[in-house]
Order: structure tokens, then sequence, then C-alpha cells
């Protein structure tokens, strides 16, 4: 079978001698009914002829079956050869039988050079098989009176030279046109086979762009579309021809398929939960979209804006933080120094009260005294100093710890011993207010200390601790615990929350940089990942779990100094209200 050859132009030289076999399916039959017509006709009888004519369809019948199975080029050549041979040397066979020089049957000697012109490959071997033609006629006429009496024979000789001429005329001009058919067949292959070679490469680009492509007519029908296209309908390229732009994105914004001028449409698609720049080219009987994918791009834009901004309140607060100091320090010095002036008036009060004794008026100056207003601004003054004097150190706690996280320690800064319990106090301190409102639970039990940089370490607390406030869900209450470790040679900072827990689709891209499930306004996408960054940079791990509708668990622990190492420094006092142990707020 032609499927079977292993070469083209096997595969062709076998499609022209099937063709040819076919042809001779019609065209001897017809010949022989001329003939035995003629015979009839003429009285004679026709047996011979019909006897001659099932040999040769027979004959064609097995060179059928000989070709249905795959023979090399070799075999098919000499088949061909033996076969022309044959066929030419027929209508000189029936000259022959007839005894007639001047039949008709003699022109089928043209058709069968012509029919072996259209399968043997070079003009060679077709006038070969020409002269091998005129040279059987020549015998056939020869056959029964000889040669010599048949080239005498009135007019032969001249027959025998216009049929040489005409025959092999003929052969020269179908050898040449088969010679230019095989040149323009390849020729023909060459512009094929490159075509077949663009053909692949513009479909391997097609498919390889990362931006949704495809191809539809002007009515919304699908006629291609790439692989990133099938990939986001959820299925394979072939699977999208034939089918309506409208139903393989229903549900989703009908601008996808109503768009039908030139330009870019933007797009805004809840379903792929992204934004997309679709380009629309209009052709005279198609439309060409290529939609890009921007949403990524804009929340980006929109997060690194947000960084920005987070950056200029940094600055700002570490400004701020210094001009607050300044009243701060000279109000605190001012509070020290009422104390001490009260503390004089009361020593002077006494003064009075013993020389009013003395003087024998100390009713009149017990009467001053105990006045409602005097003997108030004496109870109090005391107290509303102290607290005065708490409030401002509370300030001045606040705005070091403001100072803390907004300040990033530089790279290339040499790692100091830094105590946790510092750390979780500064942070604790900053976010107070919000701690409270989640009944927060603080459980710092061993004064460790690490390696590392304080204000880093500073943010990498308070990042988890916002993350843990700000995962509340509507409904229900959430706590959060804030505990600090020592579990063998590592110090476990742990925050809890009883939050609306992170999906399982969340959790691959939890550390995935501008990556947030949090409303505009509440995060920008980086503190976990700025927070994983800073925990590996001093040789620790984060490690976070999680289940929707329970509460999330960040675990981070990093490489705790040796105990007599945190002991040699111990950190300095902390006020009293924020002694380690465990307290709620």
């Amino acid at each position: 079978m032609i499927e079977r050859t292993t070469e083209p132009q096997d595969a062709e030289l076998l499609a022209r001698m099937r063709w040819l076999l076919r042809l001779r399916w019609v065209v001897v039959p017809a010949f022989v009914a001329l003939l035995a017509a003629g015979e009839l006709v003429r009285g004679g009888s026709p047996w011979a002829i019909l006897l001659l004519g099932a040999a040769l369809l027979g004959l064609n019948g097995l060179f059928a079956q000989v070709l249905s199975r795959p023979r090399p080029r070799r075999t098919l050549l000499w088949w061909a050869r033996a076969e022309a041979a044959v066929v030419v040397a027929v209508p000189a066979l029936v000259t022959a039988l007839q005894g007639d020089p001047t039949s008709a049957v003699r022109f089928g000697v043209v058709v069968g050079v012509v029919g072996a012109a259209a399968v043997l490959p070079r003009p060679g071997e077709v006038v070969a098989l020409a002269i091998w033609a005129v040279a059987a006629l020549v015998a056939a006429d020869a056959a029964p009176a000889g040669l010599a009496r048949a080239a005498g024979a009135h007019g032969q000789a001249t027959r025998w030279a216009i049929e040489a001429g005409v025959i092999l005329a003929v052969a020269a001009i179908a050898g040449l046109l088969h010679r230019e058919r095989g040149t323009a067949a390849a020729r023909l292959r060459l512009l094929s086979d490159g075509a077949d070679r663009a053909r692949v490469e513009w479909e391997t680009t097609f498919d390889q762009v990362g931006e949704m492509v495809l191809i539809t007519d002007l009515d919304g029908l699908v006629l291609r579309g790439n692989r990133a296209f099938a990939k986001a309908v959820g299925l394979r390229p072939h699977e999208l021809s034939g089918r309506r732009l409208a139903s393989l994105l229903a549900g989703h914004p009908d601008r996808w398929w109503t768009a039908r001028s030139d330009g870019i449409v933007s797009i805004e698609d809840p379903v792929f939960d992204s934004t997309f720049e679709v380009t629309i080219s209009r052709l005279p009987d198609r439309l060409v979209r290529v939609a890009r994918d921007v949403g990524e791009q804009r929340r980006l834009y929109a997060r690194l804006v947000q960084a920005d901004k987070l950056a200029a309140v940094g600055t700002l607060a570490t400004g701020l933080a210094h001009e607050i100091n300044n009243p701060t320090a000279f109000i605190g010095s001012n509070l020290t120094e009422l104390r001490r002036y009260l503390a004089a008036y009361e020593s002077a009060f006494a003064e009075l009260a013993e020389a009013a004794l003395e003087a024998g008026v100390a009713e009149q100056v017990t009467a001053v005294l105990h006045r409602t207003e005097v003997a108030f601004a004496r109870r109090e003054a005391a107290s509303a100093i102290s607290e005065s004097q708490q409030g401002m150190e509370r300030i001045r706690q606040i705005v070091a710890s403001l100072r803390s996280v907004a300040r990033r320690d530089q790279a290339g800064e040499p790692m100091q011993p830094v105590s946790l319990p510092e750390v979780v106090d500064a942070v604790i301190r900053t976010a107070a207010h919000d701690l409270k409102a989640a009944s927060a639970r603080i459980d710092v039990r061993d004064p460790v200390q690490v390696l590392g940089h304080r204000g880093e370490l500073v943010d990498v607390v308070l990042n988890l601790v916002v993350n843990a406030i700000q995962a509340r869900d509507e409904g229900r209450p959430n706590h959060v615990t804030v505990e600090l470790r020592r579990e063998g040679l590592a110090a476990v900072v742990r925050v809890s929350d009883t939050g609306k827990g992170i999906s399982p689709g969340h959790m691959r891209r939890l550390y995935e940089p501008f990556f947030t499930t949090k409303g505009p306004g509440q995060g920008t996408g980086l503190g976990l990942s700025l927070a994983r960054n800073v925990v590996v940079a001093h040789g620790g791990t984060i490690d976070v779990q999680t289940e929707v509708g329970v509460g999330t668990t960040v675990t981070v622990r990093l490489p705790a100094l040796e105990f007599e190492a945190a002991q040699a420094e111990p950190p300095p006092a902390r006020p009293p209200d924020r002694a380690a142990g465990l307290r709620s707020y």
C-alpha cells in the first residue's frame, strides 16, 4: 500500500502505476469490443481477439495484486519497464493476428508509449521503449511474408517511417514533459517541506506564547486557540476548534466575545480573578484576540506604591519620635523638679505649723491647712506627679519602640546579643491597644538572648503579631497569644490566634512577596516574606500551622546564645509592669 512505502518517490511511482492499471480496466475492454465487432463485420472469428483481451485483463489483475504489497523502488521500476514493453507490443501482436497493416489498433502503440512516459523516470527509457514499439510493428508486418516483401508492399516503408517518426516524437515530447513534471514535483516537495516546517514552527511558537491567543470568525466560533487559552478554560488545544467563545467563557464578562473592533479592551474578570488587556485585530473574515494578564502587574504596582508610603511613614515616624523626645525630656525633668518642690513645700508647711503653735495662732494655721482646696492639693499632688511621671515613662517607651520598629539595621552591621524579652516588650508596647482588643495573652518565661540585629527581630515579631490581630473572623472572638521559650539550644517565639486561618490554596504563596489576602489598606503582602528572610539570615526557621476556621500558629526558632554567655551580660532591668512571666491584656 502507498501508506507503507518508506520514500515519497516510491509512493509517487506506485500511485502512477496503479492509476495506469485502473485506466486499462476501461481501455482494454473497449478496444477488445471494437476489434471483435470488426471481425464479425468482416465475417471472421472474434475468439482470438476475445482470448487476447481476457489474457491482457488477467495480466492486469495479476500486476495489480503484485502492486498491492510494498516493493523496493528498483523492483517497481523493473516491473514498470517490463509491463510497458508488453503493453506497446500488444498492438503489434493484434496487427499480426489480423494480418491488416493498416489497422487502427497500431495507434495503440502511441497510447502505450504515453502511458509508459507517465511511469518511467528517465526520458531515455521512454525513447528506448518507442524504438522497441516500432520494431515490434515492423516485425508484425514482416511475419506473414518476410521483411523484404513487407517492405516492398505499396507504401509500407513510408508507413513505417511515419509511424516511427510519430512514435519517437511522442516519446521524446512525453519524456521531456515527464522530466519537467518531475522537476516541478521536486520543487513542489521542497516548497511543501518548507511550508510544513514553517507551519510547525509557527504552531510551536503559537502554543508557547504565554499570553492567551484565540482566533474566531466574526460570529464568535473558535477556529484556533493556543495552549495558554486552552489551559485557562480547562481543555486541550485541539478541543477548542468549532466551539462558541461565549460557551467556553460562560459566566465570564461578555466583553470577551462582544468586543469586535480593532483596539485594546480592558476586562476585569472575577472568574479568573485578574485583569486582562485584550488586543483585538479584525481581519476580513475573522478576529484575532491576544489577552495579556495584567492583574498581577497592577497589584504589584499598587503594593509598591503602598510600600513606598510605608517607607515614608517609617521615615516620618523616626523624625516624629525624635521631635517627641525633646519635649518629653524637659517635661520629665520638670516633673522631677515639681516632686522636689512639693517635698520642700511640705517641709515648709510643717515648719509653719510648729511656728504657729509657738506663737499661739495654731488654730488659724490649722484652719488654713484644712481648707478643702488646700487639703485636696496636698493629698493629690504627690500621686498626680507620680502618675504623670509614669505616663511620661510610658511615652518614652512607646517612642523608643516606634524608633526601633521604624529603623532597619543596615547591611554589613555586625550582629550583637539581643534580648528577646526586650524585643517582645517593644512589640507589645507598640501594639498594646490592638492587643487589649484581642484579649492577648503574653507568656515570656525565659530571659533568652540571640545573636542578631534588634531592629530586624522587632520587625519579625511585630509582623507576626499584627497578622495575628488582623486574622479575626467576623462573628467570633479572636484571642492572640505571644509566647517566648527556650527549648534546648533554640529560642522559640510562638504567635497564635483563633482567627479565620489560612486556606490550603494560599499556603503555597504564603511567603511570596506582595501576596496578601487582606483588604485594601490592611497590608502590603511583604510582612511574612521579609520576616522569613530575616529569620533565615539569623540562622533560624519559621513554621506555620493553620486550620481554616480554627486559627494559625507561627513558630520562629532562632539559635540561642549559650546560657553562660547570656548570664555574662544580663539584660537591663525592665519596668515592674513588664516583668517576665504570664500576663494578659
